[in-house]
């Protein structure tokens, strides 16, 4: 289907948006966050010796975005010009910065002034703008945006540090989350600058994008306690403490990041001179002096002693923070009950246990239907078991765990089928390989050790029993089946995790509107099918396939632009179990 650009700003502007949103899902994903509803747009101004027809243009130009929203940018901009703190800055010794300082200033000004033109929007539809650096683009300012939903920050709090915003200091952020969309739009901004931007992938390594904003994000408490620029790499830093071991035992205690000076910190023993912190070694071995009353008093440079906090200590000034080591390289920080980053071999990600038992109840839900609330209920109670005990394990529940138990019976224990409760697990989870269930909770079979080939959904970074989970529950085709993986780190997984739940009524909504409409109006509703194109079925599709075909066969206009969309064919995964009626 071809698609014609009204907003023309370069050729491949709606590929290189696809893009961003593409690697933001799985920069998302990787840190722990599945299924946002987030958005990417982009907003472009022309310059100011560039003649277009259109003062303000964006994409996707679907109509979501209405350009009132930008009503006043381009008067906006000639004010942050004007007003712009660095319009009175004098480099003395660096002409090329001199030369630079009035295109950088207006390229800062244009996501100034895109930033406030969208707070309206984003005040009334509960959103949260995350605005990069505009580039130019073939005549155009080109701001990169990600919109992600207030409601991700209910689920993970970030840090309010008022001082962040209100002095001229370094602009930390606030949560992993606000870090890794950063990193994204400065990578996005830099992308701008190359040929043909959009034209193939970007290119970006995931992990190393999650690690680049958790090294920022690590900088944060430094500036919260000093109020000043750190340069110690505490995410690193960190990492490194918790990957030795001292006398053969992984690292297990617990730091307090703030000034020695606070008033809540109490120095219960002070070193004679303070220990590096770089000095890994050495702070892992005075690790080894920490307890369930005592913990390190440490900045961002040293490490001052042993202490405590003053029992009438209040959080909120969020001038102190928490660094628990948890076992071998596996570490977290928060701030009082905000979790705010656990690291586990320097993979950095959000607090794992959030909204994990509404996840397991929804996949139980929709998979295993026709199960009693008791049923799942005991079932909840058999997974909270497994995430309180203190090793690894894994429960299987399937359609078919009788057969398969049978099938695999040489690689474990085969059992007279009992109805599992939570102490028997407790007992029969202490052995090697996976407890077998079926969904009403009789087991028959414990310490299984399952089969299967490698699947995509597999990892490197996981260990062998996420991994073997993985490849045992995706491949079946008629029988159900759900893995519950707890690892060594207390991290918990169930596999698969399945797609979001859609409206019936909104696809027949999009699909009638897709039929009804034109050359100038499909944008919206074809969008949002092509992004939603896994839940139609075969007669949905064929609507929707003739409907761009209509489309695609009436004029246009000479010279304009349009791309290739994928024809819909209905995905062999897809069911009833999708929809919401």
């Amino acid at each position: 289907m071809q698609k014609t650009i009204k907003y023309f700003m370069w050729g491949y502007q709606e590929h290189f948006r696809f893009s961003l949103k593409y690697d933001t899902e799985k920069v998302l994903e990787k840190i722990g966050l599945y299924g946002v509803d987030f958005e990417v747009l982009l907003v472009g101004v022309p310059s100011s010796d560039f003649e277009s027809i259109y003062p303000i243009c964006i994409e996707p130009e679907d109509g979501k975005w209405d350009l009132k929203i930008f009503g006043s940018l381009i008067e906006d901009i000639k004010k942050e010009i004007e007003n712009h703190p660095l319009k009175n800055m004098f480099y003395s010794n660096d002409k090329q910065a001199m030369k630079d300082k009035p295109e950088n200033i207006r390229k800062d000004s244009v996501s100034i002034a895109v930033k406030k033109s969208l707070l309206q929007y984003d005040e009334d539809n509960d959103l949260e703008s995350y605005v990069g650096l505009s580039t130019l683009v073939e005549g155009y300012y080109v701001v990169p945006i990600i919109q992600i939903p207030k409601e991700v920050f209910q689920k993970y709090p970030k840090l309010d540090k008022k001082t962040f915003r209100d002095r001229n200091l370094p602009q930390g952020s606030l949560s992993l989350i606000e870090a890794v969309l950063k990193t994204l739009l400065g990578n996005a901004s830099k992308l701008l600058k190359t040929e043909n931007p959009g034209r193939g992938r970007s290119g970006i390594e995931v992990r190393e994008v999650v690690r680049s904003a958790a090294d920022n994000f690590m900088y944060t408490p430094s500036i919260a306690i000093y109020e000043k620029y750190a340069f110690t790499n505490l995410f690193e830093t960190l990492n490194l403490i918790s990957s030795l071991f001292y006398e053969g035992v992984h690292s297990l205690g617990k730091m307090i990041i703030s000034s020695p000076e606070h008033a809540s910190i109490i120095l219960s023993l002070e070193f004679q001179d303070p220990v590096p912190i770089s000095k890994t070694r050495w702070v892992r071995k005075v690790l080894e002096m920490s307890s369930e009353k005592f913990s390190l008093i440490a900045d961002n440079e040293f490490i001052y002693g042993l202490g405590n906090l003053a029992a009438d200590y209040d959080f909120s000034d969020q001038n102190i923070f928490i660094v628990e080591f948890l076992d071998h390289y596996y570490w977290q920080i928060s701030c009082g009950d905000m979790i705010l980053l656990q690291s586990h071999y320097n993979e950095p990600r959000l607090y794992a246990d959030t909204g994990q038992e509404e996840l397991l109840l929804d996949n139980l839900n929709r998979l295993y239907p026709y199960t009693t609330h008791n049923e799942k209920q005991n079932i909840l109670n058999l997974v909270l078991i497994l995430t309180n005990l203190n090793r690894g394990s894994m429960l299987v529940i399937s359609e078919d765990a009788e057969t398969e138990v049978k099938r695999l019976a040489k690689l474990g224990t085969p059992i007279k089928p009992v109805l599992l409760t939570p102490d028997l697990l407790e007992q029969v989870s202490g052995i090697d390989g996976t407890v077998m269930i079926d969904p009403k909770g009789v087991c028959f079979g414990i310490g299984i050790i399952l089969d299967g080939d490698a699947m995509p959904e597999c990892t490197p970074s996981r260990g062998s029993r996420y991994n073997s989970g993985v490849r045992y529950v995706y491949p079946t085709e008629n029988k159900k089946r759900l893995a519950v993986i707890v690892s060594d780190d207390k991290t918990v997984d169930i596999v698969p995790r399945l797609r979001p739940m859609i409206s019936l009524s909104a696809i027949e909504h999009n699909i009638s509107l897709l039929e009804n409409a034109t050359l100038e109006n499909y944008h919206q509703p074809r969008n949002w099918i092509d992004d939603n194109r896994f839940y139609f079925n075969e007669k949905q599709c064929v609507r929707v396939n003739d409907a761009l075909g209509r489309i695609e066969s009436s004029k246009s206009e000479v010279g304009q632009i349009r791309f290739i969309t994928q024809r819909l064919s209905p995905n062999k995964d897809m069911n009833s179990s999708y929809l919401i009626e």
